[in-house]
């Protein structure tokens, strides 16, 4: 997560879901899907909640 966080200008979020293959769910700016995520599934994911 932390290299990614520093290479990146773009970050997307993709995850499963039991009745689809995968979906995204987030994409933004890095500096802020890192800090400040919209969605509860990417900001679960950052924080280490899931995953």
């Amino acid at each position: 997560m932390q290299q990614a966080a520093r290479v990146s200008d773009v970050t997307a979020f993709f995850t499963m879901g039991e009745d689809r293959a995968g979906y995204l769910v987030e994409v933004g700016p890095t500096g802020r899907i890192f800090t400040r995520p919209t969605e509860r599934l990417t900001e679960d994911y950052i924080s280490g909640r899931f995953g």
